[in-house]
């Protein structure tokens, strides 16, 4: 092929720009100082020398991996937000706070990544690449990571940070592995500590309750802290609610097993109180944020001192700023209870206001996250909520909440509260197109399809679950999924799902290596994006046709595309796609002889590299090394492999097995 002007061979000034721009903005500052444990407790006795010994060995020379194990109850989550506190001025690039009570190792990795900064595109596909990923982006920290709600200890293990001068500390039921970590056991207060705990949670202002009481109620009720916290709820409650009456000879408690105590306080508390603490147990989640509670307010009750009955009765408790927790066992089977339990109708109308609080905060999110995109559920405009301030904010908040949206959806269609089901769904794709939980993302959107009634709805939520058993490698399902899509599409005459149902399709035939059948079908889906006036859209379809004749084998269709492609994307002044087609171009390039292609392919490469396009690097790199001979073609699988170790890709195997 001649080096004629359709293939040139220099970057114009307006495509520079746009790149060096471009990786300027990838550039982006690390994230802020990650402060994540919980709030420490209000009271705290009968520790001290423990505490003292685990800050001794977190910031001792050596820093092991400082393991707590002990039963439900005795107080682990309360010791690592102590310990926390009073480590922060210790560990200067802060505290990660890892929870895997309500999530799974691998979903816990991938987040906890992109907290550090890591973009989702450049996360590895196995746990150990995600681990690898992990010690490479605390190799120069000085930070806490805290490993709770941990079942076996040795799965806090993996989280280890490989910075000298970060720690470790991992609060589990069971002690397992780790001969080089230190090992704490964390057991019942002794009772001198039980009797001040008691007395200070649930000290009122007629004085210290008599030591004969307090010794019987130890007795009764031992001295395992989650107990003693739900007893002194139980006399805080019975104190508010008969305050003049109050005696504090509350030998009466002893008539309740320890087992009834959160019965026994339900019972106490006031009309109003009672019906907000029943509807706040079957939230989807434990946690919650204080605006929830402006639809829950009724004539008959008042949401704010119902509020403040339960906070003063420790069924509720503050977690971090504007946020709140319901006492853990309440909700811990609050789906299963609901599924086996009728509820009352009243409860069941608030649970939906609820819901409909949950939809219309997700939905505002996905506007922050995302921006103008095509949506199909209209904004809830029957429920106020707070906005969110920027990007970082919204995410941030689907991130902490996106188990509980999914439980969300699964309340709705649980109730045939369809709209809401397939609003929420589709609210969550701001979360899950940025980051990597397909296999949760995959039962969100198979709930959503089943809850839609339209047919365009239908077609939406089949996209998107087409899109997510792409990335789970599904392609048959997915293009099951697809497919129905486009015919549904079809009859409804939506030409922009039409287009990008058949390029999804065409992915899928070009991930599969079938060339042509993705070549016909992006051709199809330029010709939709084109139609509709989608700029952008025919821009991309124009790249992924050069990509798809460049691995069919005909570099010349690549070419004329990719150029093209990148003459589209500078129209619209798409930094990021010009510098992908560029590299794909500069490769292709080198590849037909072009004089200077090779050193433009460098050119391009570093850019990559400084904008953490990593995957691509990689790709680049391989492609160099096939046109090449000897030591230049090792130093090229070499440069690649450097790549996928840095970010932890399968891919490494693939490529020592090619040097060797």
């Amino acid at each position: 092929m001649s080096d004629g002007p359709a293939f040139h061979n220099h970057f114009s000034a307006e495509v520079a720009t746009l790149i060096q721009a471009h990786v300027i903005q990838m550039q982006a500052p690390r994230p802020p100082r990650p402060m994540e444990v919980p709030r420490a407790p209000e009271h705290w006795v009968g520790r001290e020398a423990l505490l003292q010994e685990v800050e001794r060995h977190l910031a001792g020379r050596d820093r092991f991996p400082v393991l707590v194990t002990g039963d439900t109850g005795t107080g682990k989550s309360a010791l690592a937000a102590k310990i926390a506190e009073r480590a922060a001025g210790a560990f200067p690039d802060g505290q990660l706070y890892i929870d895997l009570e309500n999530e799974d190792v691998l979903s816990s990795t991938r987040s906890t990544l992109m907290r550090l900064g890591i973009p989702k595109d450049q996360l590895s596909e196995t746990f150990g690449g995600l681990l690898s990923q992990f010690r490479t982006a605390t190799r120069d920290q000085s930070m806490l990571v805290v490993l709770d709600g941990v079942d076996d200890a040795a799965e806090g293990l993996h989280f280890t940070p490989s910075s000298a001068s970060s720690a470790l500390a991992v609060f589990a039921l069971r002690s397992g592995g780790g001969e080089e970590a230190r090992h704490f056991a964390l057991s019942d207060l002794d009772r001198e500590s039980a009797m001040l705990l008691l007395c200070r949670q649930s000290r009122g202002p007629e004085g210290p309750m008599p030591k004969g009481t307090l010794t019987a109620l130890l007795d009764q009720f031992g001295t395992r802290p989650g107990t003693l916290r739900r007893l002194a709820g139980l006399i805080r409650a019975r104190r508010a609610a008969a305050p003049a009456s109050f005696d504090p000879d509350l030998r009466d408690l002893l008539e309740h097993p320890p087992a009834d105590l959160l019965d026994a306080t339900y019972r106490t508390l006031s009309d109003s109180a009672s019906w907000l603490y029943r509807l706040l147990s079957v939230l989807p989640g434990p946690e919650f944020e204080r605006s929830i509670l402006k639809v829950l307010r009724t004539p008959a009750h008042d949401g704010d001192s119902a509020f403040a009955e339960l906070v003063n009765a420790q069924l509720v408790t503050p977690t971090r700023d504007g946020s709140y927790l319901v006492e853990p066992s309440v909700t811990r089977d609050a789906i299963r209870r609901i599924e086996l339990e009728p509820l009352p109708v009243y409860l069941v109308a608030a649970m939906e206001k609820s819901l409909r609080w949950y939809v219309k905060r997700a939905q505002l999110a996905d506007r922050a996250v995302m921006g103008e995109r095509l949506r199909r559920a209209d904004l809830i405009a029957d429920v106020d909520c707070p906005p969110f301030e920027d990007r970082a904010e919204a995410l941030a908040w689907l991130q902490a909440n996106h188990a509980a949206l999914h439980a969300a959806i699964r309340m709705a269609v649980l109730h045939a509260w369809n709209g809401e089901a397939w609003a929420l769904a589709e609210a969550m794709w701001a979360f899950y197109v940025n980051v990597p939980y397909p296999e949760e993302a995959e039962r969100v959107y198979e709930a959503g399809v089943a809850a839609t009634n339209r047919p365009a709805d239908r077609a939406r939520m089949l996209l998107f679950l087409g899109r997510v058993r792409l990335d789970l490698g599904e392609y048959e399902s997915a293009e099951a999924a697809l497919d129905e899509s486009r015919a549904i599409a079809a009859a409804e005459r939506d030409t922009e799902l039409i287009g990008s149902a058949t390029e999804l399709l065409g992915r899928s035939k070009h991930w599969q290596g079938r060339h042509a059948e993705a070549i016909a079908l992006y051709e199809a889906s330029l010709e939709h994006a084109r139609d509709g006036g989608h700029a952008r859209a025919a821009a991309i379809q124009l790249m992924y046709l050069g990509r798809a004749h460049r691995d069919a084998g005909d570099a010349e269709r690549a070419a004329d595309y990719l150029e093209r492609a990148l003459a589209a994307f500078t129209a619209i002044e798409d930094g990021r796609h010009v510098l992908l087609v560029e590299a794909d171009l500069t490769v292709l390039r080198a590849r037909l002889g072009v004089p200077g292609a090779v050193e433009g392919a460098d050119l391009v490469i570093g850019w990559l590299r400084q904008a953490g396009l990593s995957r691509f690097e990689a790709d680049a790199q391989e492609r160099l090394a096939a046109i090449a001979e000897g030591p230049e073609r090792r130093r090229r699988l070499e440069a690649a492999l450097e790549v996928h170790e840095r970010i932890g890709s399968a891919q490494a195997r693939r490529i020592r097995r090619e040097l060797a």
